[in-house]
């Protein structure tokens, strides 16, 4: 009788504690669920980033640039050469830009940009500005420099300054 007793409390002992099989499929299916919901957010974020990475190519093939008066046509900005002794007269600078986003930053960094410009001319000669090359020269200087300070270098260059128009009334000397 007292091996009777002893076996009664081990069978109630195993019924009150999970099986192995019963705690092997609780544990597949709580890493099933963990699995599950980490793929959800992964396929999120990566359908986002590919979403603004196709927004960014339909701006990179835009067929039309946006155009930015910087100077107005019969604006008669003066700027100085190098030197100090010759000045030109600039009629009208515009910058044609490849997304709304350069326009935005152009018109926000305006100032800083008139005072690269004039940075550029600084180191420019009469006979320099004199020239069809030289005026491509400081046309590239230009582009350059507003790509920089609005941020639109390397791999967004395009989508920044595409095209500068600049119209020299005239060269006079300043004395």
């Amino acid at each position: 009788m007292p091996r009777e007793m002893d076996e009664a409390p081990e069978t109630t002992k195993k019924k009150n504690q999970p099986s192995f099989l019963t705690t092997l499929i609780i544990v597949i299916v709580v890493a099933l669920a963990i699995s599950g919901i980490t793929s959800f957010f992964i396929v999120k974020i990566l359908s986002r980033n590919i979403a603004e990475s196709t927004k960014s190519s339909v701006q990179y093939t835009s067929k039309i640039p946006l155009r930015v008066v910087l100077l107005q046509e019969g604006s008669r900005y003066p700027v100085m050469l190098k030197g100090g002794y010759d000045i030109a007269v600039i009629d009208s600078l515009q910058l044609d830009v490849g997304s709304s986003e350069a326009r935005d930053a152009i018109n926000a960094y305006r100032l800083e940009i008139l005072e690269a410009i004039r940075m550029i001319f600084l180191n420019k000669t009469r006979t320099e500005l004199s020239t069809p090359s030289g005026i491509e020269l400081t046309k590239k200087q230009i582009i350059n420099s507003v790509n920089e300070i609005i941020g639109f270098t390397g791999e967004r260059e395009q989508l920044g300054v595409i095209k500068v128009t600049l119209i020299i009334m005239t060269i006079t000397n300043a004395t």
